[in-house]
């Protein structure tokens, strides 16, 4: 189990909400905890202003809080 020193608690509690380790869940569990850890990363970032960061097709995304997306960088 991941233990983070901090707190004793495992990091795929205290950071996806999920009830146990990814390594138990089906693929249905999965997309869901995956759904809610992009939920809980958007809701932190966007609240302070802030953008999420993304990979997609070899690309360095930007997503802000109105929706724009916007490329960052390009390999």
């Amino acid at each position: 189990m991941h233990m983070n020193s901090q707190s004793g608690t495992p990091l795929y509690l205290r950071y996806g909400g999920a009830k146990k380790s990814a390594f138990e869940m089906n693929d249905e569990e999965l997309e869901q905890a995956a759904q809610s850890i992009l939920r809980r990363a958007k809701e932190s970032a966007f609240s302070k202003g802030l953008p999420i960061y993304f990979s997609k097709d070899g690309k360095v995304m930007a997503e802000y809080s109105d929706g724009r997306i916007e490329v960052i960088k390009k390999d």
